[in-house]
């Protein structure tokens, strides 16, 4: 399946959330063993924006931060690192979303203090950004709570008649939920409009169960209109479910020293590579390489990256599907 993706100078605006990450500096099990912690900019959007650039390509990014010290430092972290501010919006009445996380080799331990991030309203995604953007990507941690839920579907309705390629990272955590609307009766709706999803096995198994198979719940993706559904299961490898055919990647071994992050690297080497008019699977294992950079690094990538090496590397180790 290919996409007829629109012009515009965004190549993917991401909307959700923008804060600041607390990163343990040793590796522990949970977030109350950590004796110090390091700053950096996060939120999953924000994250996989400012990959975008890595790779060479333009984003954006619309979210609401607070009028605080925090808040300052998420504006010029993405700014410095080139990402379009113009949607950006700070909100004088409450304080920068934190969140505080385990530096971890495997599932991180976090706990998250939510402010800013909640408040971003239908109009701060205006349909100008929609009509400068190809790809209008967002999170399920945007849509747990009001009114950023309402903002973020609103945006992909509007993306959706504009016929620009929609992708949702179903990122769930119950935790971060609040009670007005079932999880998956919000991401049912979202996905309406979704072209591409991609949950871990984690989120599958936190959204439908662990007595679910993964082809099952790859399934209730399909069911909710998703045309497009990677799952990626760790040392497992990935799946690729789309029009009624499962593919498989390999994952391969490599040393893992954070990982959080690695799912945000993947989707921008998925989207750019979506971009580029490369098949699906080619995407995926441009993502693929994405996340082992990540996962070799706390914290944040540095640099830039060569995205048509990546090319290269895929081509000369000549997996196919």
């Amino acid at each position: 399946m290919t996409y007829q993706i629109p012009d515009g100078d965004i190549d993917v605006l991401a909307v959700g959330e923008a804060l600041v990450d607390f990163i343990s500096t040793a590796a522990v099990g949970a977030v109350e063993q950590a004796e110090e912690f390091r700053r950096y900019l996060g939120g999953s959007v924000t994250n996989l924006a400012v990959n975008v650039i890595r790779l060479g390509g333009r984003a954006a990014v619309a979210a609401c931060v607070g009028d605080d010290p925090f808040g300052r430092f998420v504006c010029w972290e993405i700014a410095r690192r080139g990402v379009v501010t113009d949607y950006l919006k700070t909100d004088t009445t409450t304080r920068t979303t934190l969140a505080f996380i385990t530096c971890s080799a495997a599932t991180a331990d976090f706990v998250i203090y939510r402010g800013s991030d909640t408040r971003l309203l239908p109009e701060d995604v205006p349909q100008a950004a929609i009509e400068r953007a190809r790809v209008v990507h967002t999170s399920a941690f945007a849509l747990s709570q009001e009114s950023s839920r309402t903002a973020v579907l609103d945006a992909l309705r509007r993306a959706r008649a504009r016929g620009c390629l929609i992708s949702l990272d179903p990122n769930y955590h119950p935790s971060l939920w609040d009670d007005s609307r079932p999880a998956t009766e919000v991401l049912a709706e979202a996905c309406k409009y979704v072209d591409v999803v991609k949950p871990s096995r984690d989120d599958c198994h936190r959204l439908f169960g662990a007595d679910l198979s993964l082809s099952d719940c790859a399934q209730r993706f399909h069911d909710w209109g998703v045309k497009k559904v990677v799952l990626t299961q760790g040392a497992q490898g990935i799946s690729i479910y789309e029009e009624g055919q499962l593919l498989r990647v390999q994952s391969r071994d490599v040393l893992v020293a954070d990982a959080t992050g690695a799912g945000d690297a993947f989707w921008a080497g998925l989207l750019m590579a979506t971009l580029d008019g490369r098949p699906l699977y080619e995407a995926v294992l441009c993502g693929r390489e994405m996340a082992e950079m990540k996962v070799g690094t706390v914290g944040p990538m540095a640099g830039t990256i060569d995205k048509e090496a990546i090319y290269r590397k895929i081509a000369a180790a000549g997996e196919k599907a």
